[in-house]
């Protein structure tokens, strides 16, 4: 059975590459991940690079340097031509490059990175992009005591505010397969799901609260971010 749907009608939040993010105080979220497996996903709408910060993300719940993680967009970097979508553990980038898509470029793209044992594997669109493997991968906990974070990291603030839209952002404190993957690409989720810890689809429309659609209650709070027509309704 899918584990997805399709919908009729949706909101994103509009990030102003400034000072905008969404808090989720609840940082057990996280932690009960610890060193396990994991994926994040998420449907992003980035304005063009050159018009990014540095390293706009996605998430993060950094509370300095070498805790936590973070989950979004590194600057070019050596061969690459576009920002790389990556996650950082500690200290080191857990990327691939070059030949990375680019996923800033004023349309809906589906970003997901997976954590498998000691695996990271990168997907846009459906497809593969990227893996990388290191034991350090498999031992580092993204534990932290700093709340979740969309949008922005405050361990390094003005350099990673991401500006553009986010929408359908799920944490999974599992391994989806491939197929999983492939078959959520462009659909929402329903209902409560094993292994899911987080999901915002942001669909409220109104108001300063985002609600957690995972049935585990971790609500945030909007901080200057603006409502505006999420994926599926441009998409019609």
């Amino acid at each position: 059975m899918s584990i997805f749907f399709s919908r009729q009608q949706s909101f994103a939040l509009l990030f102003d590459g400034v000072d905008d993010y969404v808090e989720i105080k609840n940082n057990r979220i996280i932690n009960q991940i610890g060193s396990g497996d994991f994926t994040f996903s998420a449907m992003v709408y980035g304005l063009e690079s050159e018009q990014q910060a540095y390293h706009p993300q996605i998430m993060s719940n950094r509370q300095r340097e070498g805790t936590g993680f973070l989950f979004g967009f590194h600057g070019q970097w050596r061969e690459s031509k576009n920002k790389i979508p990556f996650v950082q553990y500690s200290n080191t980038n857990w990327i691939h490059y070059p030949n990375q898509p680019n996923l800033l470029d004023n349309q809906w793209h589906h970003f997901v990175a997976r954590k498998q044992w000691n695996n990271i594997t990168y997907f846009a669109d459906g497809k593969q992009i990227g893996a990388f493997t290191s034991s350090r991968i498999e031992n580092y906990s993204i534990s932290s005591e700093h709340p979740l974070l969309i949008g922005w990291d405050s361990v390094n603030p003005s350099a990673t505010h991401f500006k553009g839209k986010i929408d359908e952002v799920s944490i999974w404190n599992w391994a989806l397969s491939d197929a999983e993957i492939r078959s959520g690409m462009l659909k929402s989720i329903r209902g409560r799901k094993p292994g899911l810890i987080g999901y915002w689809s942001f669909d409220e429309g109104s108001g300063n609260i985002v609600r957690d659609h995972s049935g585990n209650g971790n609500h945030g709070m909007i901080f200057g971010a603006a409502w505006t027509t999420g994926w599926l309704s441009e998409s019609r």
